[in-house]
Protein backbone atom coordinates (compact mmCIF):
# COMPACT_ATOMS: atom_id res chain seq x y z
CA UNK A 1 0.00 0.00 0.00
CA UNK A 2 2.86 2.07 0.63
CA UNK A 3 4.34 1.66 -2.97
CA UNK A 4 1.11 1.92 -4.50
CA UNK A 5 -0.03 5.22 -2.20
CA UNK A 6 3.57 6.78 -3.63
CA UNK A 7 2.84 6.37 -7.17
CA UNK A 8 -0.43 7.95 -6.83
CA UNK A 9 1.33 10.85 -5.47
CA UNK A 10 3.97 11.27 -8.15
CA UNK A 11 1.57 13.42 -10.62
CA UNK A 12 0.99 15.60 -7.48
CA UNK A 13 4.52 15.52 -6.85
CA UNK A 14 5.44 16.31 -10.75
CA UNK A 15 2.65 19.39 -10.75
CA UNK A 16 4.37 20.76 -7.76
CA UNK A 17 7.91 20.97 -9.25
CA UNK A 18 6.39 22.47 -12.17
CA UNK A 19 5.39 24.79 -10.13
CA UNK A 20 8.39 25.30 -7.95
CA UNK A 21 10.33 25.48 -11.29
CA UNK A 22 8.21 28.18 -13.04
CA UNK A 23 8.39 31.52 -11.50
CA UNK A 24 5.83 34.31 -10.79
CA UNK A 25 6.32 36.13 -13.72
CA UNK A 26 3.20 38.19 -13.76
CA UNK A 27 3.81 41.56 -15.10
CA UNK A 28 7.43 40.32 -16.40
CA UNK A 29 9.48 41.22 -19.53
CA UNK A 30 9.05 38.87 -22.05
CA UNK A 31 6.73 36.44 -20.41
CA UNK A 32 5.00 35.40 -23.57
CA UNK A 33 6.42 34.92 -26.63
CA UNK A 34 7.33 38.12 -29.47
CA UNK A 35 4.31 37.27 -31.54
CA UNK A 36 1.98 37.13 -28.91
CA UNK A 37 2.89 40.16 -27.10
CA UNK A 38 2.85 42.33 -29.88
CA UNK A 39 -0.67 41.43 -30.90
CA UNK A 40 -1.89 42.74 -27.65
CA UNK A 41 0.85 45.48 -27.29
CA UNK A 42 -0.85 47.06 -30.25
CA UNK A 43 -4.08 46.82 -29.89
CA UNK A 44 -3.73 48.12 -26.10
CA UNK A 45 -1.46 50.98 -27.64
CA UNK A 46 -4.16 51.62 -30.38
CA UNK A 47 -6.75 51.93 -28.01
CA UNK A 48 -4.78 54.51 -25.54
CA UNK A 49 -4.08 56.31 -28.44
CA UNK A 50 -8.17 57.24 -28.91
CA UNK A 51 -8.74 57.85 -25.74
CA UNK A 52 -5.81 60.16 -24.94
CA UNK A 53 -7.39 62.39 -28.38
CA UNK A 54 -11.10 62.49 -27.66
CA UNK A 55 -10.13 63.28 -23.32
CA UNK A 56 -7.64 66.24 -24.45
CA UNK A 57 -10.52 67.84 -27.57
CA UNK A 58 -13.32 67.10 -25.19
CA UNK A 59 -11.04 69.09 -21.88
CA UNK A 60 -10.08 72.07 -24.30
CA UNK A 61 -13.61 72.96 -24.91
CA UNK A 62 -14.17 72.23 -21.43
CA UNK A 63 -11.33 74.33 -19.92
CA UNK A 64 -12.95 77.20 -22.40
CA UNK A 65 -15.98 77.11 -20.80
CA UNK A 66 -14.57 76.98 -17.22
CA UNK A 67 -11.76 78.62 -17.13
CA UNK A 68 -10.27 76.57 -14.47
CA UNK A 69 -7.09 76.04 -13.51
CA UNK A 70 -7.09 72.68 -11.86
CA UNK A 71 -9.18 71.58 -15.62
CA UNK A 72 -6.06 73.14 -17.25
CA UNK A 73 -3.77 71.26 -15.27
CA UNK A 74 -6.17 68.04 -16.77
CA UNK A 75 -5.98 68.90 -20.04
CA UNK A 76 -2.13 69.06 -19.95
CA UNK A 77 -1.98 65.83 -18.46
CA UNK A 78 -4.69 64.21 -20.56
CA UNK A 79 -2.54 66.00 -24.09
CA UNK A 80 0.42 63.89 -22.53
CA UNK A 81 -0.88 60.55 -22.49
CA UNK A 82 -2.18 61.31 -25.56
CA UNK A 83 1.51 61.81 -27.13
CA UNK A 84 3.00 59.74 -24.81
CA UNK A 85 0.50 56.98 -26.12
CA UNK A 86 1.56 57.76 -29.64
CA UNK A 87 4.56 57.22 -28.90
CA UNK A 88 4.20 53.87 -27.32
CA UNK A 89 1.90 53.02 -30.00
CA UNK A 90 5.30 53.14 -32.35
CA UNK A 91 7.64 51.94 -30.01
CA UNK A 92 5.67 48.38 -29.65
CA UNK A 93 5.57 47.75 -33.07
CA UNK A 94 9.39 48.60 -33.89
CA UNK A 95 10.37 46.87 -30.70
CA UNK A 96 8.15 43.40 -31.85
CA UNK A 97 9.88 43.45 -35.24
CA UNK A 98 12.18 40.51 -36.09
CA UNK A 99 16.02 40.27 -35.07
CA UNK A 100 18.17 40.90 -38.21
CA UNK A 101 21.65 41.17 -39.07
CA UNK A 102 22.03 44.83 -38.05
CA UNK A 103 19.82 44.15 -34.61
CA UNK A 104 21.10 40.90 -34.11
CA UNK A 105 19.68 41.22 -30.04
CA UNK A 106 16.38 42.34 -31.60
CA UNK A 107 14.87 46.20 -31.47
CA UNK A 108 13.31 45.99 -27.85
CA UNK A 109 14.71 48.63 -26.30
CA UNK A 110 12.75 50.68 -28.17
CA UNK A 111 10.05 50.60 -25.91
CA UNK A 112 12.45 52.21 -23.14
CA UNK A 113 13.43 55.10 -25.20
CA UNK A 114 9.59 55.45 -25.92
CA UNK A 115 9.74 56.10 -21.75
CA UNK A 116 12.17 58.05 -21.39
CA UNK A 117 10.56 60.15 -24.06
CA UNK A 118 7.39 60.17 -22.07
CA UNK A 119 9.33 61.04 -19.06
CA UNK A 120 10.39 63.93 -20.82
CA UNK A 121 7.04 65.20 -21.45
CA UNK A 122 6.14 64.40 -18.06
CA UNK A 123 8.84 66.81 -16.66
CA UNK A 124 8.05 69.87 -19.24
CA UNK A 125 4.15 69.52 -18.20
CA UNK A 126 4.82 69.67 -14.43
CA UNK A 127 7.16 72.81 -14.88
CA UNK A 128 4.44 74.58 -16.73
CA UNK A 129 1.94 74.21 -14.33
CA UNK A 130 3.65 75.01 -11.41
CA UNK A 131 4.25 78.59 -13.35
CA UNK A 132 0.30 78.67 -14.44
CA UNK A 133 -0.12 78.08 -10.35
CA UNK A 134 1.78 80.79 -9.27
CA UNK A 135 0.54 83.23 -11.45
CA UNK A 136 -2.89 82.79 -10.60
CA UNK A 137 -2.41 81.61 -6.72
CA UNK A 138 -4.69 84.12 -4.38
CA UNK A 139 -7.05 84.76 -7.31
CA UNK A 140 -10.65 84.69 -6.69
CA UNK A 141 -11.16 82.16 -9.76
CA UNK A 142 -14.61 81.95 -10.78
CA UNK A 143 -15.38 79.03 -12.53
CA UNK A 144 -18.16 78.79 -15.20
CA UNK A 145 -20.53 76.07 -15.80
CA UNK A 146 -19.13 74.15 -12.91
CA UNK A 147 -21.93 71.03 -12.69
CA UNK A 148 -21.29 70.66 -16.29
CA UNK A 149 -17.82 70.47 -15.93
CA UNK A 150 -18.04 67.93 -13.17
CA UNK A 151 -20.51 65.75 -15.31
CA UNK A 152 -18.07 65.45 -18.15
CA UNK A 153 -15.25 64.68 -16.04
CA UNK A 154 -17.04 61.64 -14.31
CA UNK A 155 -17.31 59.97 -17.73
CA UNK A 156 -14.01 60.49 -18.71
CA UNK A 157 -12.82 59.31 -15.23
CA UNK A 158 -14.93 55.89 -16.36
CA UNK A 159 -13.56 55.76 -20.06
CA UNK A 160 -9.96 56.13 -18.04
CA UNK A 161 -11.03 53.60 -15.44
CA UNK A 162 -12.23 51.01 -18.05
CA UNK A 163 -8.52 51.45 -20.06
CA UNK A 164 -6.72 51.37 -17.04
CA UNK A 165 -8.37 47.30 -16.12
CA UNK A 166 -7.49 46.94 -19.86
CA UNK A 167 -3.65 48.14 -19.56
CA UNK A 168 -3.52 46.16 -16.56
CA UNK A 169 -4.22 43.32 -18.05
CA UNK A 170 -2.12 43.76 -20.47
CA UNK A 171 1.08 44.72 -18.56
CA UNK A 172 0.55 41.23 -16.44
CA UNK A 173 0.24 39.40 -19.78
CA UNK A 174 3.42 40.45 -21.33
CA UNK A 175 5.59 42.98 -18.94
CA UNK A 176 5.38 45.52 -21.72
CA UNK A 177 7.49 48.87 -20.56
CA UNK A 178 6.08 50.81 -22.85
CA UNK A 179 2.10 49.80 -21.84
CA UNK A 180 3.45 49.89 -18.44
CA UNK A 181 4.45 53.80 -18.90
CA UNK A 182 0.94 54.19 -20.25
CA UNK A 183 -0.74 52.85 -17.41
CA UNK A 184 1.11 55.31 -15.24
CA UNK A 185 -0.05 57.93 -17.17
CA UNK A 186 -3.34 57.12 -17.66
CA UNK A 187 -3.34 56.61 -13.55
CA UNK A 188 -1.91 59.81 -12.79
CA UNK A 189 -4.94 61.13 -15.19
CA UNK A 190 -7.55 59.03 -13.26
CA UNK A 191 -6.62 60.59 -9.92
CA UNK A 192 -6.12 63.81 -12.19
CA UNK A 193 -9.56 64.33 -12.91
CA UNK A 194 -11.01 62.95 -9.26
CA UNK A 195 -8.79 66.13 -8.00
CA UNK A 196 -9.90 68.27 -10.61
CA UNK A 197 -13.42 67.55 -9.58
CA UNK A 198 -12.96 68.12 -6.01
CA UNK A 199 -11.40 71.37 -6.80
CA UNK A 200 -13.98 72.25 -9.04
CA UNK A 201 -16.55 71.65 -6.36
CA UNK A 202 -14.72 73.15 -3.75
CA UNK A 203 -14.48 76.58 -5.41
CA UNK A 204 -18.01 77.00 -6.75
CA UNK A 205 -20.19 76.01 -3.42
CA UNK A 206 -17.77 76.77 -0.73
CA UNK A 207 -15.57 79.79 0.33
CA UNK A 208 -12.45 78.05 -0.62
CA UNK A 209 -11.73 79.82 -3.76
CA UNK A 210 -8.02 78.67 -3.71
CA UNK A 211 -8.86 75.03 -3.99
CA UNK A 212 -8.38 74.94 -7.78
CA UNK A 213 -4.61 76.81 -7.56
CA UNK A 214 -4.08 74.05 -4.80
CA UNK A 215 -5.66 71.07 -7.12
CA UNK A 216 -3.32 72.74 -9.96
CA UNK A 217 -0.02 72.86 -7.83
CA UNK A 218 -0.83 69.15 -6.14
CA UNK A 219 -1.01 67.92 -9.88
CA UNK A 220 2.04 69.30 -11.10
CA UNK A 221 3.78 67.25 -7.95
CA UNK A 222 2.05 64.17 -9.13
CA UNK A 223 3.73 64.25 -12.23
CA UNK A 224 7.14 64.70 -11.17
CA UNK A 225 6.62 61.25 -8.81
CA UNK A 226 4.68 59.90 -12.33
CA UNK A 227 8.13 60.39 -14.29
CA UNK A 228 10.30 59.08 -11.47
CA UNK A 229 8.31 55.79 -11.79
CA UNK A 230 8.37 55.30 -15.40
CA UNK A 231 12.20 56.74 -15.81
CA UNK A 232 13.21 53.84 -12.97
CA UNK A 233 11.66 51.24 -15.52
CA UNK A 234 13.24 52.50 -18.50
CA UNK A 235 16.63 52.75 -16.91
CA UNK A 236 16.30 49.16 -15.61
CA UNK A 237 16.27 47.80 -19.30
CA UNK A 238 18.26 50.78 -21.08
CA UNK A 239 21.23 49.84 -18.26
CA UNK A 240 20.77 46.14 -18.51
CA UNK A 241 19.95 45.22 -15.55
CA UNK A 242 19.58 41.51 -14.33
CA UNK A 243 16.01 39.88 -14.10
CA UNK A 244 15.10 39.35 -10.04
CA UNK A 245 16.42 36.62 -8.21
CA UNK A 246 13.35 34.61 -8.71
CA UNK A 247 13.69 34.20 -11.93
CA UNK A 248 17.29 33.44 -11.53
CA UNK A 249 17.07 30.65 -8.83
CA UNK A 250 14.15 29.32 -11.72
CA UNK A 251 16.36 29.44 -14.36
CA UNK A 252 19.28 27.50 -12.26
CA UNK A 253 16.88 24.89 -11.36
CA UNK A 254 15.68 24.33 -14.74
CA UNK A 255 19.53 24.03 -16.09
CA UNK A 256 20.34 21.56 -13.10
CA UNK A 257 17.41 19.06 -13.87
CA UNK A 258 20.07 16.90 -16.24
CA UNK A 259 22.05 14.75 -13.53
CA UNK A 260 24.93 15.15 -16.05
CA UNK A 261 25.22 19.01 -15.60
CA UNK A 262 27.45 19.20 -12.07
CA UNK A 263 26.96 23.38 -12.11
CA UNK A 264 26.00 26.72 -13.34
CA UNK A 265 28.31 29.29 -13.90
CA UNK A 266 28.37 32.92 -15.34
CA UNK A 267 24.50 33.44 -15.27
CA UNK A 268 24.20 36.86 -16.92
CA UNK A 269 20.25 37.57 -17.99
CA UNK A 270 18.74 40.96 -19.14
CA UNK A 271 15.23 42.25 -20.48
CA UNK A 272 14.69 44.12 -24.04
CA UNK A 273 11.28 45.09 -24.61
CA UNK A 274 9.42 42.07 -25.47
CA UNK A 275 12.56 39.86 -25.80
CA UNK A 276 15.00 38.05 -22.83
CA UNK A 277 18.61 37.31 -23.03
CA UNK A 278 20.18 34.65 -20.89
CA UNK A 279 23.46 33.10 -21.58
CA UNK A 280 25.35 30.66 -18.91
CA UNK A 281 28.14 27.97 -18.42
CA UNK A 282 27.33 24.51 -17.36
CA UNK A 283 30.14 21.84 -16.10
CA UNK A 284 29.09 18.56 -18.07
CA UNK A 285 31.03 14.84 -16.91
CA UNK A 286 34.48 15.48 -19.12
CA UNK A 287 33.86 11.62 -20.04
CA UNK A 288 30.73 12.42 -22.64
CA UNK A 289 31.45 12.42 -26.11
CA UNK A 290 30.80 15.95 -27.92
CA UNK A 291 27.67 14.45 -29.43
CA UNK A 292 26.08 13.94 -26.02
CA UNK A 293 27.05 17.23 -24.56
CA UNK A 294 25.33 18.74 -27.47
CA UNK A 295 22.13 16.64 -26.40
CA UNK A 296 22.27 17.68 -23.31
CA UNK A 297 22.83 21.65 -23.81
CA UNK A 298 19.88 21.23 -26.43
CA UNK A 299 17.61 19.88 -23.94
CA UNK A 300 18.43 22.49 -21.07
CA UNK A 301 17.15 24.85 -23.55
CA UNK A 302 14.64 23.43 -24.07
CA UNK A 303 13.55 23.63 -20.59
CA UNK A 304 14.35 27.09 -20.47
CA UNK A 305 12.09 27.86 -23.48
CA UNK A 306 9.10 26.24 -21.99
CA UNK A 307 9.62 28.54 -18.72
CA UNK A 308 10.94 31.57 -20.80
CA UNK A 309 9.29 31.81 -24.28
CA UNK A 310 10.31 35.14 -25.20
CA UNK A 311 13.99 34.25 -24.49
CA UNK A 312 17.46 33.96 -26.46
CA UNK A 313 19.69 31.61 -25.02
CA UNK A 314 23.23 31.22 -25.16
CA UNK A 315 25.06 28.06 -23.27
CA UNK A 316 28.73 27.42 -22.93
CA UNK A 317 29.78 23.91 -22.14
CA UNK A 318 32.34 23.09 -20.46
CA UNK A 319 34.00 19.99 -18.81
CA UNK A 320 33.69 19.92 -14.84
CA UNK A 321 37.36 18.98 -14.06
CA UNK A 322 38.59 22.08 -15.76
CA UNK A 323 39.93 25.15 -13.80
CA UNK A 324 39.92 27.08 -16.35
CA UNK A 325 37.83 30.60 -16.82
CA UNK A 326 36.49 32.07 -20.14
CA UNK A 327 35.59 35.42 -21.12
CA UNK A 328 36.74 38.85 -19.71
CA UNK A 329 37.05 38.36 -15.82
CA UNK A 330 35.95 42.07 -15.62
CA UNK A 331 32.42 40.67 -15.75
CA UNK A 332 32.37 37.62 -13.52
CA UNK A 333 30.51 38.41 -10.23
CA UNK A 334 33.29 36.89 -7.70
CA UNK A 335 30.99 38.21 -4.95
CA UNK A 336 27.33 36.48 -5.72
CA UNK A 337 27.53 34.43 -8.43
CA UNK A 338 28.46 31.68 -6.57
CA UNK A 339 28.24 28.24 -8.51
CA UNK A 340 24.96 26.22 -8.33
CA UNK A 341 25.98 22.22 -7.75
CA UNK A 342 24.16 19.62 -8.74
CA UNK A 343 22.19 17.52 -5.33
Amino acid sequence: MTIQRNIDMMPIRAKADRRFDQPNRKGRPGRLAPEGSAVITRRITALAVGLGLIMAIGKFFLWRETHSVGLLSSLVHSSLDMFGALSSFIAVRYASRRPDTQYRYGRGKAESFSAVFQVCLIVFAAFHLIEAVIERIGEHNHIDQSGFAIFILMVFMALTGWLLIAQSWAVRATGSIAVRGDRAHYFADFLANLFVIIGIALTSFTPLYWADSVVGAFMALWLFFTAFQIARLAWAQLMDMELNEDERRAIKRLAMKDSNIRAVHDLRTRASGPHLHIQMRLDLDEVLSLSEAHDIILAAEARLMAAFPAADILIHPHPAGCQHSHGNERFRDKANEKPHKYN
